[in-house]
């Protein structure tokens, strides 16, 4: 007859031959949260929160490196001695008012000539 009684199951069908691997329930969920700040603010109060020290030279990060190079080399060679640098103060100043006397000359030239 060829209806078999059910304890005869075809082999392929036996339950010890479909061994699933055991995956727990939260597994196979989405993770639901990704980010928390919760303690955080108490944390980052606890030894305060303290403002950013300036810096004493400003950073040279970034700047063009022929132009930093060229600056240091310009430092080192205004270095000298206490009496050269009054001789070049002095220099700088008579230079200054030698332009201040020209740009006054000039500031009278172009009124003569507005008023004309």
């Amino acid at each position: 007859f060829w209806l078999k009684p059910f304890w005869l199951k075809p082999v392929w069908l036996k339950e010890h031959r479909l061994r699933v691997p055991f995956t727990s329930p939260t597994a196979a969920m989405a993770k639901s949260k990704n980010h928390t700040g919760h303690n955080q603010i108490y944390k980052n109060h606890r030894n305060g929160i303290k403002k950013t020290r300036r810096p004493r030279k400003m950073s040279m990060q970034g700047m063009n490196c022929r132009f930093v190079r060229n600056q240091a080399f310009a430092k080192r060679g205004n270095k000298c001695t206490p009496e050269e640098k009054e001789e070049r103060l002095a220099a700088q100043k008579e230079a200054q008012k030698r332009i201040d006397e020209l740009r006054k000359k000039e500031d009278e030239e172009r009124l003569k000539e507005l008023a004309k």
